[in-house]
């Protein structure tokens, strides 16, 4: 009987992670697919590029306000209506983008999109996630994360064909009933952990010397340094292909190989951080993408620039979710949502600084090179920062490695 309990148990778990990843998916999806109404929207009011690219800033900034607000309210209520909230605000917000007429209700309803969409979600399905799988939180959260990169891929693609069979109106009406015919019956399902999961993932997490607050501020530094790092070349690498002579498609391909190795990389560094711990995982992917974008602009070839899209997508995904399992781990007690959302506020504020400083330099120099040597240089120091980390919570010692354990054998 007790073996039919835990496999029913475990069972449930592998269900609510794979509810929690789709819920992910389609948010990440439905907040990019504003790249994709950009050209119909200038056809039809005539409103200037930069106009239609603020509405993107909204959502970004929003994004990062509800996932601190959402984690915070996710501590301390049952998730399922909070859920509920987001997938039926960001729903209507799709219908009612399809009778908009001016820039004003654009940026209004992707203020709501951001507010209650992946942003108000990441905190709160994250959490949940380790809490389900508390022996295994990295592999939990890494899967879920791995619903992001599917989200930024399927979703503008998805979008596209909808504008192109029957124009942006009804592509934005059958997304919103496609969201909430997807998106309100998992946040019906989805359910918080049983209270001893939950107890053992609180109970799992390490006490350190200093202060939550002192540890989550560092990484914070850290991780604005870190997404500045990983936005470059994200936002660039296409832009970059085509300064090279590889046409529409080759160009974007980069970044589609970049996005489907993201998916793998999610998942691997959660088992990474599983094992080895979640500091040493963050440390590992963010060393690596500090080295991959420092060589794409002197990458000598189109096949160079696919692997190094293909690795960096590995690496900067590892470090997304590594960091947000180092939130977890440094969270105050009982505050673990509210730990992600403030550490996402800092990545989407880094993303954002990575992606204007490398159009701005690529303006003044006329070259992606020193743009992408910035972002290397903010790696560089989210190294550093990261160090100070590692220093502070293990006194210096090196992790148990195998090749650490076999000599110690």
């Amino acid at each position: 009987m007790a073996g039919t309990a835990l496999d029913k148990t475990e069972m449930q778990a592998r269900l609510m992670v794979a509810a929690c990843t789709l819920m992910i998916t389609m948010g990440f999806g439905v907040i990019v697919n504003v790249a994709v109404f950009l050209t119909p929207l200038a056809a039809e009011f005539g409103w200037a590029r930069a106009d239609l690219s603020l509405a993107y800033s909204v959502a970004t900034v929003a994004t990062g306000i509800g996932g601190i607000v959402m984690g915070l309210l996710a501590d301390r209520l049952p998730v399922r209506p909070l859920l509920v909230c987001c997938a039926v605000i960001p729903g209507i917000a799709l219908f009612m983008l399809s009778h908009m007429t001016s820039t004003a209700e654009l940026y209004g309803w992707h203020l709501l999109l951001g507010l209650f969409g992946v942003g108000a979600l990441m905190s709160p399905l994250n959490a949940l996630a380790g809490q389900w799988f508390h022996r295994n939180p990295g592999f939990a959260i890494g899967i879920v994360s791995a619903g992001g990169a599917l989200g930024q891929g399927l979703g503008p693609f998805i979008a596209r064909q909808l504008v192109l069979a029957g124009g942006w109106r009804q592509a934005y009406v059958i997304l919103a009933i496609g969201y909430l015919a997807v998106m309100l019956p998992l946040a019906l399902y989805i359910r918080n952990a049983p209270r001893a999961s939950a107890a053992l993932a609180a109970a799992n997490v390490p006490k350190f010397k200093d202060s939550p607050a002192w540890l989550l501020g560092w990484l914070c530094v850290a991780v604005v340094f870190c997404c500045m790092c990983m936005a470059t070349p994200i936002m660039h690498v296409a832009a970059l292909g085509s300064d090279r002579g590889l046409g529409a498609t080759g160009s974007a391909g980069l970044l589609a190989t970049m996005m489907v190795c993201g998916m793998a990389g999610r998942v691997a560094f959660g088992r990474l951080a599983d094992r080895f711990g979640n500091l040493v995982a963050y440390i590992i992917a963010s060393a690596g993408q500090t080295a991959l974008a420092f060589m794409f602009p002197f990458a000598p070839g189109t096949l160079s620039l696919y692997v190094l899209s293909g690795i960096f997508g590995v690496v900067f995904s590892g470090a997304m979710t590594a960091f947000i399992l180092c939130a977890r781990e440094y969270a105050p007690a009982g505050r673990t949502a509210m730990a992600i959302g403030i550490v996402l506020f800092f990545a989407w504020g880094g993303m954002a600084l990575g992606s204007w400083q490398g159009g701005l330099f690529f303006d003044i120099c006329g070259t992606y090179t020193v743009s992408f040597v910035n972002a290397s240089l903010g790696g560089v120091a989210n190294l550093a920062v990261l160090a100070l980390l590692y220093w502070r919570t293990t006194g210096g010692s090196l992790p148990q490695l195998p090749w650490r354990r076999a000599e110690a054998r």
